[in-house]
């Protein structure tokens, strides 16, 4: 095996055949491995002059057949002195794995992350963040001591005897989730709407003034500024014309209360991302929108699992759910100064991490 790079984006785009048909392998990708998601990243992330550079590893046995494609770029700091290898797409990125050949090989597997630690040099450090529980790439990283928990991922199982989904809340939720309901249709009609399509871009536009009026009126920064909005906006929408991505609101008559933005890919649906109006905060909007995309997900599009994500937020954990664990993995190239740096670095992300609730 011979692991090499691809290090422009014409260069990733000869690889597109190879990559889909990876990403098309049953259990070897997530909505986050897929082409467009990737390929929409680098069109925000490259040649940007803030220091990233794509850098994507591909391993080929010696007949030149892909048998991986490692998603990554690089940071570089420090006048380059330092170079941090990333995931593509990892800050909007929370089940991030690799494409294999065999994704059931764990000789593959083991393979790929002996040509990966022995492909960086003495000053680079590799942080992979949200890795994949159920991936052979971070199991093996994990029993070689190099990957650690990162956080709670809060998922939520389809049940046939389930046909109302606000009973998936506990009993005090239950009734507080019923009388927020109440007092809401007391004001006026409420209902939920969906946008996909040509209705998409504009429901993107106003789930992100909500979750910014949201962050706002809770003094938190949000994420979703500069690349990281412009390539959500991109990718959502690119998503939404092939059907797998949609934005659900619960509105007040004409008033949006709240907003979700949704994608489905194979039997999961996803909650990426979602906002709602703080006026209306005593009426549990994000909970009463939540869980009707929970019945969306599970009787309408028949997904097996509803993946919240990372479970940073409190109310992640209301309904019935069983919770996966994230990775992150952080080691270097050979040398004390790289070796040295690693160390430092992993502190440091552990103690910015969000707290648990």
């Amino acid at each position: 095996m011979k692991i090499k790079r691809i290090t422009t984006v014409e260069g990733l785009d000869a690889l597109k055949e190879s990559w889909i048909q990876l990403e098309n392998i049953k259990g070897n990708s997530t909505i986050f491995q897929s082409w467009n998601w990737n390929r929409i990243w680098c069109e925000q992330l490259i040649d940007n002059g803030r220091g990233w550079y794509l850098n994507v590893r591909v391993v080929e046995d010696n007949h030149g057949q892909v048998l991986a494609i490692l998603p990554f770029c690089e940071q570089h700091l420090l006048l380059h002195a330092l170079k941090i290898t990333h995931y593509l797409g990892h800050h909007m990125s929370y089940g991030n794995d690799i494409l294999l050949a065999d994704a059931n090989s764990p000789e593959l597997a083991r393979e790929v992350v002996n040509l990966t630690l022995n492909d960086l040099d003495s000053r680079t450090i590799i942080h992979l963040r949200h890795l994949n529980s159920n991936s052979l790439f971070t199991k093996e990283l994990l029993d070689r001591g190099l990957a650690y928990t990162h956080c709670p991922r809060v998922l939520i199982r389809a049940d046939s005897n389930i046909t109302d989904q606000s009973t998936r809340l506990g009993r005090s939720r239950r009734k507080s989730f019923r009388l927020a309901e109440n007092r809401l249709k007391r004001k006026g009609n409420i209902k939920y709407r969906i946008y996909a399509g040509e209705d998409f871009p504009d429901a993107f536009e106003e789930m992100i003034r909500l979750h910014k009026l949201r962050f706002a009126s809770q003094g938190r920064a949000t994420m979703l500024e500069d690349e990281n909005l412009i390539f959500l906006r991109l990718a959502a929408s690119k998503l939404s014309e092939e059907k797998l991505s949609e934005i659900i609101e619960l509105r007040l008559g004409d008033k949006i209360l709240a907003s979700a933005l949704m994608a489905r890919y194979e039997d999961r649906y996803y909650f990426i991302q979602g906002g709602f109006d703080p006026d209306y905060s005593r009426f549990s909007p994000m909970r009463l929108l939540l869980t009707e995309t929970m019945r969306r997900g599970f009787d309408e599009l028949n997904c097996g699992v509803y993946d919240t994500g990372p479970g940073y937020e409190k109310y992640k954990y209301d309904w019935k759910h069983f919770v996966d664990t994230n990775y992150f993995a952080c080691s270097s190239g050979p040398g004390l100064y790289a070796k040295l740096l690693a160390r430092i670095y992993h502190i440091l992300f552990l103690k910015n991490l969000p707290p648990i609730p």
